[in-house]
Formats: structure tokens, C-alpha cells, sequence
């Protein structure tokens, strides 16, 4: 009888004791931080290409630091989060080049489908492809805007296994009028 308890004592504290080790972590993950008033992908949405330094800043919520000075542009740069940034090319024209950088994997997407990018292709060269249009033939996945300029607006689409499609359309016809990526082979 003996044994048997000290063997049920033993049995148990081998249970109390894995059980201690083996708690579930039940704290959610953290909210990426942002600084300033927007997430990327909201900044580049709220910035107009004719927006002035003073107003870029205003938007943002804080001042961006110059990257580059030349006679002919002004380079800024405000860091959002740690793993993303408004970058905006100041020209003397008076219309700005906006681009975001980001951690592409916040945007992947299962569903997206480049099985018929020659269907694309070729719908880009006939000046056919609107930005609904593009949406609907890779999957009815929305494109991301992440370049915008005073003549064109550039989405990507970006997928499993590190495919993604870029899209560029004109402001003019607002038809896509460049496509580049990474497709999958057949």
C-alpha cells in the first residue's frame, strides 16, 4: 500500500509539474505602435501629391526627416513604425512622389490568384484594365497602393510563396498601364 501511494505521489507531482510548464499563453499580440496620426497604408491614402511639407507633417502628426536635398528635390522620410515608412520625393514642379515601405507579409493574401496573368497581360496592352478589373481577375483580391505620383498610381498584390503582381495606372485613363511581379510558373 505503501508503494502504491508513494508511487500515485509521484505520478501526481509529475502532472502538477508538467502542467505548470506547459501554460497556454493567453495574452493577445501587441498592436503594432504607430507614431503619428495614420498606419502606412492610410498615410499614403490621406496625402495629396500637391500637399506641402507643412501639410505632410500636419497629416502625419509629426515632423519627417530630409534623406536627400538637390537643387531640383527634397527627399523625406517619416518612420511610422519600426517596419514602415511614408517616403515622399518633394519636386520643384510642385507635385510629389509618394511611396510607402512596409513588411510585405501584412498584406499577403491566400487567395490571391495569378493563374490567369496572361489574361492580364493582355488586357494591360489592349488599355483595357481598370483597377475593379484587375481586383476581380486575381482573385477578387484588392490591390495595395503603395506608389503615387501627379501621372500614375501603383497597387500591389502580393501572395503565397512570395508572388505578387505590381500595377501601374495612369491618373489620366486610370487604366493599369505597366505590370511587373513574380508569377508563378505553370
Amino acid at each position: 500500500m505503501k508503494k502504491l501511494l508513494t508511487g500515485l505521489l509521484i505520478i501526481s507531482m509529475v502532472f502538477v509539474l508538467a502542467g505548470c510548464g506547459a501554460k497556454k499563453n493567453t495574452k493577445k499580440p501587441e498592436e503594432e505602435k504607430i507614431k503619428g496620426n495614420c498606419k502606412v497604408f492610410e498615410c499614403i491614402k490621406n496625402i495629396e501629391v500637391t500637399d506641402s511639407l507643412e501639410t505632410v507633417n500636419e497629416k502625419m502628426g509629426f515632423d519627417g526627416k530630409k534623406d536627400k536635398d538637390t537643387d531640383d528635390y527634397s527627399i523625406y522620410i517619416w518612420e511610422v513604425t519600426k517596419d514602415s515608412k511614408v517616403k515622399i520625393q518633394f519636386n520643384n514642379g510642385g507635385k510629389s512622389d509618394i511611396t510607402i515601405e512596409f513588411d510585405k507579409e501584412k498584406i499577403a493574401s491566400d487567395k490571391l490568384d495569378l493563374s490567369k496573368s496572361e489574361d492580364i497581360k493582355s488586357t494591360v496592352q489592349k488599355g483595357e484594365m481598370s483597377l475593379d478589373k484587375f481586383n476581380e481577375m486575381v482573385g477578387n483580391v484588392e490591390g495595395t497602393l503603395v506608389e503615387k505620383s501627379g501621372t500614375i498610381k501603383k497597387y500591389l498584390w502580393y501572395g503565397a510563396s512570395d508572388n505578387y503582381l505590381y500595377g501601374t495606372f495612369s491618373n489620366t485613363s486610370n487604366k493599369c498601364t505597366f505590370i511587373s511581379g513574380r508569377i508563378p510558373q505553370k
